[in-house]
């Protein structure tokens, strides 16, 4: 007999185009409404994809296998991104980044929404807001990347890729504002 953990990621992707951004923006004054925003105002997203199963990486096999010790960083809201890029290479266990060519216009990793990541049983929850300017090209690809205590959103990878997934999500454009959120389960 076998003991056997399941991983199911998946991405969901809410669309708020510009219009509504412009509304959540005016209505709160903030410079950049994030998905609990949206929600506040009692706005839906015009759109909502979603993407998965994922593929865990080698290397976020080892990071969890670090955690379960006591070792390495933990995924805080100042550790963890979301990233996405334009490439549609297929997901291998051995890629330890996005496809997308490093520090190119078509890939971008958000930190997380300020009270992400969250647990609920079984289930790890990351979010991350992209804002206006954030992300604006073809979404082809996305993963999970968890760095030092403190990273930051931009093009450049520095942190573990913790999983990877290809899926076409849409096309991202200045202006709008999209939410994506993975939420993680683990079962046995």
């Amino acid at each position: 007999m076998n003991d056997t953990v399941k991983w199911t990621g998946r991405l969901i992707v809410e669309k708020f185009d510009e219009d509504q951004t412009a509304a959540a923006l005016a209505r709160t004054g903030l410079t950049a409404p994030t998905g609990d925003d949206f929600a506040a105002l009692g706005m839906a997203p015009r759109e909502v994809v979603e993407s998965g199963p994922n593929l865990i990486t080698t290397a976020g096999l080892g990071r969890l296998a670090s955690l379960l010790i006591g070792t390495g960083q933990a995924a805080t809201n100042t550790s963890a991104r979301i990233g996405v890029g334009n490439s549609s290479t297929v997901a291998s266990a051995g890629q330890t980044d996005l496809q997308a060519a490093s520090g190119s216009s078509n890939r971008w990793f958000q930190v997380m929404d300020a009270s992400y990541p969250q647990v609920s049983g079984a289930v790890v929850t990351f979010r991350a807001t992209f804002g206006t300017s954030d992300g604006n090209f073809a979404w082809a690809e996305w993963g999970i990347d968890i760095g030092t205590p403190t990273v930051s959103s931009g093009a450049t990878v520095s942190a573990t890729l913790l999983n990877r997934k290809v899926a076409s999500n849409g096309t991202k454009t200045a202006g709008a504002t999209w939410v994506a959120t993975a939420p993680i389960t683990f079962s046995g």
